[in-house]
């Protein structure tokens, strides 16, 4: 992540502007890793946001809004006790160090002024919020306490001295000479790479910012010092003062890097090494970190969900593929028993001939050049009850098969419906959406409905949330799931819509909403709607994918089908090879299409 020393610096500048002087009204812990403070002053009230989280980690004022747990934790309570109603006297960076110190002053239970600082470090998996006591530098708690058995450096516990993490031997960037600089290089091993260098002995940089350096200054970040010259040296210390100076004036540009709809990096400044990707500048710090990790917090949450619903979809296809198999093995069986028949009526056409005893030797009047084969007969049965007996095992075998296909058919059936299911995983793009999922595999038994806390079945209905694009002022709807697919088709389209689909795969229902009823479409118009639904299908990595559309009039729903299950007629066929890139891109134009 890009959170490193320098991002720091410059939110604790902008924090310190923004909050210094306000009270701490409310506390709220959401989660076991999040404080939410809210914080007023004459102008503007604010909420800011710490984070501990491994994966997310941060500080920033926020706009987000989240749910509360009924009991509030301990940690919770803590900071209430001690840092409601204080006044947050400054926000300041330890050193150029992931950490920030919120110096707040308040007053005690004698009604004694105090000073509580509440600390953020902010280093990935060590990630911790802390709260001391700075006058006698003891912990009153955190949000994550390590014993001894987790740290042999520090604990931290109630009770215990604060130790701050251990210090990096590193020169601080306003500290740092030409000299030294080079000296760096020169010093430094022959297989480090240049952004090693500057990120083993500067304080505050983190692998971005090594390599944001060396790329402006006209070198490969990954080029080996050996490479350097003099002229070099000038390059990357003129664009080290740049930074110093940046920083010294509170200069900041925050910028964010995308790549379509992924965040890519962000930085108080813009990024050069990632000149290839879009960057938005943004107002504030706060704005960036929230940009950023926000989207990949939503990510992390989707892609969890999705994991856990996709982890049970596989493990019903997995049931469902063994089922089919033993049914189709039973189908076979019946298919193979057609020599128990002829056995039969072998033995039967020949009793008048035949002993008891463990075979007999026939004539097969089934083969053409009337072969001699031997049956094998149960010795204590005569010839006549081993006909009956074959008889029996050859109806028995053939009822066994006509129903296990029919039972075979309707286990390819679940499969191709878990199929689509799991499509809808892959098209789904918000946390509605898996939760339109997840109340499909529970209407249909595969999930166990959610209790609430007054232990009853959620009540929670499918959100109903398909894409809406435009092509020009035609409108474009696709369902991103089963549910979404039946409101599409058969409760939003008119009889004069066209219908897409991707044939004889599991995909998208896409629309395209003729409202002048009588105009004709144009061609683009149908290739667009067609890369949509071959693109949200099964087929969507796939070359010359077939699609499928008709007029919504010749859509039908047969009666007790599972949701996006439809039949249709009077079909036209496009062969579309799906782009992601340009599908992408048109997503991010808030649907409208690039080809306007």
């Amino acid at each position: 992540m890009s959170l490193d020393g320098i991002a720091i610096h410059a939110l604790a500048d902008e924090l310190q502007q923004r909050l210094a002087g306000s009270r701490i009204d409310k506390i709220q812990q959401p989660d076991s890793s999040t404080i939410l403070l809210s914080v007023r002053q004459a102008g503007h009230n604010d909420k800011l946001l710490l984070s501990c989280n491994a994966q997310t980690a941060r500080i920033g004022v926020t706009t987000v809004t989240k749910a509360n747990p009924m009991q509030p934790p301990l940690f919770c309570m803590v900071l209430r006790k001690h840092l409601e109603g204080s006044k947050i006297v400054e926000i300041r960076q330890v050193g150029w160090e992931r950490i920030l110190h919120i110096v707040c002053e308040g007053y005690d239970e004698m009604g004694e002024k105090a000073t509580r600082i509440l600390i953020g470090e902010f280093m990935g998996k060590h990630s911790n919020l802390i709260l001391i006591n700075p006058q006698a530098n003891v912990i009153l708690d955190s949000a994550r306490r390590l014993g001894f058995e987790m740290s042999q450096y520090r604990q931290v516990l109630p009770g215990f001295t604060y130790i701050t993490p251990p210090p990096q031997d590193k020169i601080a960037l306003p500290e740092l000479t030409e000299e030294a600089m080079i000296s760096f290089f020169l010093d430094a091993p022959a297989n480090l790479s240049l952004k090693k260098i500057l990120l083993n002995n500067i304080a505050g940089f983190g692998p971005q910012t090594a390599a944001e350096i060396i790329h402006r200054a006209g070198l490969n970040p990954d080029d080996r010092v050996d490479f350097l010259g003099q002229y070099d040296y000038d390059r990357i210390w003129q664009q080290l003062l740049w930074l110093n100076e940046l920083l010294a004036q509170q200069a900041y540009q925050p910028t964010l890097v995308e790549d379509g709809k992924k965040a890519v990096a962000f930085a108080p400044f813009p990024l050069q090494q990632f000149e290839q990707f879009a960057q938005t500048q943004l107002d504030t710090m706060s704005q960036l970190v929230e940009q950023f990790i926000g989207r990949k917090e939503q990510s992390n949450l989707l892609a969890q969900r999705s994991s856990d619903l996709e982890r049970i979809i596989n493990r019903e296809i997995e049931r469902c593929e063994k089922k089919l198999a033993l049914q189709l093995d039973k189908v076979q069986e019946g298919e193979d028993s057609e020599h128990l028949k002829i056995w039969g009526e072998l033995l039967t056409a020949n009793l008048y001939q035949l002993q008891q005893g463990e075979s007999a030797e026939v004539v097969n009047y089934y083969d053409p050049e009337q072969q001699t084969i031997t049956i094998p007969m149960q010795a204590n049965l005569t010839p006549n009850e081993n006909a009956q007996k074959y008889f029996k095992k050859y109806a028995k075998a053939k009822a066994g098969a006509q129903q296990s296909l029919i039972q075979a058919e309707h286990t390819q059936d679940e499969l191709n419906y878990l199929d689509s299911i799991k499509n809808s995983l892959r098209n789904a793009q918000t946390p509605d959406d898996l939760q339109d999922v997840r109340l499909e595999l529970e209407a249909d038994g595969y999930v166990k409905a959610r209790l609430t806390k007054q232990n009853k079945k959620s009540k929670k209905e499918p959100v109903f949330k398909p894409l809406m694009l435009h092509y020009g002022d035609i409108e474009i709807l696709v369902g991103k799931n089963n549910v979404q697919n039946d409101y599409v088709t058969t409760r939003l389209a008119r009889n004069n819509d066209v219908w897409f689909h991707a044939k004889d795969i599991p995909g998208s229902h896409v629309i395209i909403r003729n409202h002048q009823e009588q105009r004709e479409l144009p061609p683009e118009v149908l290739d667009f709607a067609a890369h949509l639904a071959a693109y949200f299908s099964k087929g969507r990595y796939s070359a010359l994918v077939p699609v499928d559309y008709t007029l919504k009039r010749h859509v039908h729903k047969p009666n007790g089908a599972k949701p996006g299950r439809v039949i249709y007629e009077n079909q036209k066929t496009i062969y579309i090879t799906p782009d992601e890139d340009a599908i992408q891109q048109i997503l991010q134009n808030g649907g409208k299409s690039l080809a306007q």
